[in-house]
């Protein structure tokens, strides 16, 4: 009896050592086939996704595990990824930047640059100066770091590089992050649409060198962002401007002051009962502007810290 219970024992470690063999041995064949995709894909501009940085030019898109992944999937997925505005990756998805793959579980694939094959010329979509954002921002719920931005047309000959860059900068003074119809923003890859996903323009940091020409577009144009925050204490109202109680940020330009700002905000809002601001302030409310005076350049902004 002991015997036979011995035997069974053997077996059953021979078993497991075999089954454990033939894991390793699959791993190691899933590991080794990977698979070259034809062709190669074209990045037509400096890009980056995340800290990954991908100099304009084909590059060949090398699958790690062909039984779960195919070549044009990963090829969609890889053009997404480029689409992606701060480098969180959907479903589960991560970069390495050290080995230039991208992997979720089993599934993975690696880019490559394709050596000296010449890049194809950027695209006319592309805008060729930069965009500045001079601090810390937001439309709505999409926060946006100040720094440089490449700014591209979803189409050609619908929009104007001059007219996006205006578009983006009007936005960004926008007070309550409710753009004007028919416009409508998807923070997941930066893309302002107007009305249609083939007619807007997308927004992304500026990865690599910068353009010979310098930049574009510059938000704000005038003033300076103010140090810290005022808060609103309760929901209130300045006109028809309504503001939730909530810190708010401060922009002064001019001839104002930040000390001069904040005192005149505190004012309209203590004092203010009937919408209309002492002479000769005026009130733009879709920006949360207030002017010294009709068509000055002299005022401030305020806008919720959110």
């Amino acid at each position: 009896m002991l015997r036979s219970r011995t035997r069974k024992l053997v077996a059953l470690a021979l078993a497991v050592t075999a089954w454990a063999c033939a894991s390793a041995s699959t791993a190691s064949a899933q590991a080794t086939g990977a698979v070259s995709c034809p062709g190669t894909f074209e990045v037509l501009n400096n890009d980056s996704v995340g800290a990954f940085y991908l100099p304009a030019g084909p590059y060949v898109i090398t699958v790690l595990n062909p039984s779960t992944l195919n070549c044009p999937d990963a090829s969609e997925l890889f053009r997404e990824f480029l689409e992606d505005y701060d480098g969180r990756l959907p479903g589960g998805w991560r970069v390495d930047p050290s080995t230039a793959t991208f992997t979720r579980g089993s599934q993975g694939f690696r880019v490559t640059a394709a050596g000296p094959t010449p890049p194809t010329p950027p695209s006319n979509r592309v805008c060729a100066s930069y965009f500045t954002v001079l601090h810390n921002d937001h439309i709505g719920s999409f926060a946006i770091r100040k720094g440089r931005y490449r700014i591209t047309l979803l189409s050609v000959g619908r929009m104007s590089c001059a007219q996006a860059s205006n578009d983006f900068a009007q936005f960004l003074q926008d007070f309550d992050g409710i753009l004007p119809r028919p416009w409508f923003v998807a923070p997941s890859t930066g893309t302002f649409m107007r009305g249609s996903r083939y007619v807007g323009f997308r927004i992304k940091p500026w990865s690599g060198p910068l353009p010979p020409n310098g930049g574009g577009g510059r938000h704000p144009s005038t003033g300076g962002k103010c140090p810290g925050t005022f808060r609103v204490v309760h929901d209130d109202r300045i006109g028809n401007l309504r503001l939730p109680r909530s810190p708010y940020l401060i922009t002064a330009f001019g001839n104002v002051s930040c000390a001069q700002a904040s005192t005149q905000f505190t004012m309209f809002l203590d004092n203010d009962y009937t919408g209309m601001l002492p002479r000769p302030w005026r009130l733009q409310v879709t920006t949360g502007t207030f002017l010294r005076g009709s068509g000055s350049k002299n005022g401030f902004r305020v806008k919720p810290a959110r």
